[in-house]
């Protein structure tokens, strides 16, 4: 039996079974074992209006069901398919391309800024992530910070420097209240070494490390949270960014 704690989120269970199981409801299928997470739903559209996305799969939900797709990229296969905002909705749809029998996962999408200097499209690898959300205390046991696969960051980090791809390696703080990132709390996170912010990366990491697959995440610097005031940056509109960022990840993905 567990015991009661202060706070409900600190009430770990270590048992690996749950009453619901993804093995269970999900059926396995020929899908690739290397896929590709994007948060840039237009470079998937691109990607499917040019045929070059075939449909193997979908992810269905209460509010959206989220198309997945294989393609071809240096003569392998590997899937694509887009992000699910927000740690909940990231952690179930990984739970469920894991059941579906996909292994290696890179995840790309873009972060809020921290630091001052951090140019828009920069990007960032990050090594761990400040866990300020809620799923990752369901899979790993409560601790300030989870680290990335450490796999995943040497063949991503190994691929930049060939290719003199700039970035930096960072910590990420990861929250479930965007509209809560106050100036002091922001204060609290660079003062522990976060450079970016974002809503998946701690859920991502739990996830994977519970379930014994290799996943690592490429972060783009997209709006600025350093200054007193907010700067959108136009990061949603930087189109040539987003979709070299894709075509990188495929290629990170497939070294796995």
């Amino acid at each position: 039996m567990l015991n009661k704690r202060e706070f409900p989120i600190l009430e770990f269970d270590p048992n690996p079974k749950a009453k619901i199981e993804p093995s269970n409801i999900m059926t396995k299928i020929d899908v690739p074992e290397c896929c590709v997470i994007t948060f840039f739903g237009e470079v998937i559209n691109e990607m499917l209006h040019s045929d070059k996305l075939k449909q193997v799969g979908m992810f269905y939900s209460a509010t959206i069901n989220l198309p997945i797709y294989k393609t071809e990229y240096n003569g392998r296969s590997i899937a694509v398919v887009q992000g699910f905002v927000g740690s909940a909705g990231s952690a179930a749809l990984l739970e469920e391309l894991i059941a579906m029998g996909m292994k290696k996962f890179i995840v790309c999408g873009a972060a809020g800024v921290l630091q001052k200097g951090i140019q828009v499209g920069h990007l960032i690898v990050p090594y761990s992530a400040v866990r300020d959300e809620g799923v990752s205390y369901h899979y790993i046991e409560p601790s300030r910070e989870i680290e990335c696969n450490r796999h995943a960051i040497k063949v991503t980090e190994e691929l930049f420097d060939n290719e003199n791809i700039p970035y930096i390696k960072a910590k990420t703080w990861t929250t479930d209240a965007f509209y809560r990132e106050t100036e002091d709390k922001i204060a609290l996170r660079v003062s522990e070494g976060c450079v970016t912010v974002e809503m998946e990366a701690a859920a991502f990491f739990a996830v994977s490390r519970f379930r014994n697959v290799v996943l690592g995440q490429i972060l783009f610097g997209g709006d600025d949270l350093s200054g007193v005031e907010w700067d959108s940056r136009q990061w949603n509109s930087r189109e040539e960014i987003r979709r070299s960022l894709v075509e990188l990840s495929l290629k990170t993905c497939l070294q796995l």
